[in-house]
């Protein structure tokens, strides 16, 4: 009798396992084909407005120095933001990745600071000639915001809401230092950030197949999957 009722909670245990990974794998790709979804957009939107809009003869404003007092702490905002400081930064968030054990995490940081600068430089050269440069992506914005965002992705449950307090506020800072030194306009600001919610998309894609990142706190905003079916199953 006993080895009976061994083998029913082991079959039990089996099943169990075998739905909960069923349930992952559907939110997985449900999850994958979201971000994708959003990534597609956010390329679809910058390709509307840097090539479909100047097409249509829609034209943008040239950047100019709004408040030339302050043309020179905008530029050290935006220098704070340069090739060392970024690099230190990715690293220290590779190291809060190996920490936490998200691995996962490692290739998502890299993924979205690497990949949203290569694209925010191609876009430039590619762009350049038929829109105007104060409409086109901004480097320093777009390293403020790729390492706002990828320590969105590795940072614990209870540091969100600093990560995402300090983030806003050092992406608005450097957002409004380019604009106000004239290193660019509101319409370079928002194409930098549409390049970097694409990479953002696709380095959270990353993270829904961290065997760790279902661990994470369920309050977590930017949800996994992994992290959804496991509250289900509670």
């Amino acid at each position: 009798m006993t080895t009976n009722t061994d083998s029913m909670d082991f079959v039990e245990l089996n099943d169990a396992e075998s739905n909960e990974e069923e349930l992952d794998a559907v939110f997985r790709r449900r999850g994958t084909t979201a971000r994708a979804i959003a990534a597609g957009a956010a390329a679809l939107m910058l390709l509307t407005t840097l090539v479909v809009l100047p097409t249509l003869g829609f034209t943008y404003p040239h950047s100019r120095v709004v408040v030339t007092e302050l043309v020179g702490p905008s530029e050290k905002v935006l220098q704070s933001f340069g090739i060392t400081p970024v690099l230190i930064a990715v690293a220290a968030l590779t190291v809060v990745a190996l920490i936490r054990k998200l691995h996962y995490g490692i290739g998502a940081v890299i993924t979205l600071t690497i990949g949203a600068s290569l694209t925010t430089a191609a876009v430039r050269t590619w762009a350049a000639g038929w829109v105007p440069a104060s409409a086109l992506p901004n480097g320093y914005v777009t390293a403020c915001a790729a390492l706002m965002c990828a320590a969105t992705l590795v940072a614990a449950t209870r540091h969100l809401p600093i990560v995402w307090g300090l983030g806003t506020v050092a992406v608005l800072a450097v957002g409004s230092a380019a604009i106000i030194s004239g290193a660019a306009t509101i319409v370079g600001v928002t194409t930098t950030l549409l390049i970097v919610a694409g990479w953002w998309a696709a380095a959270s894609a990353v993270m829904l197949y961290s065997p760790v990142a279902a661990q994470r706190e369920a309050c977590n905003p930017l949800d996994t999957a992994a992290m959804a079916v496991q509250r289900r199953l509670r």
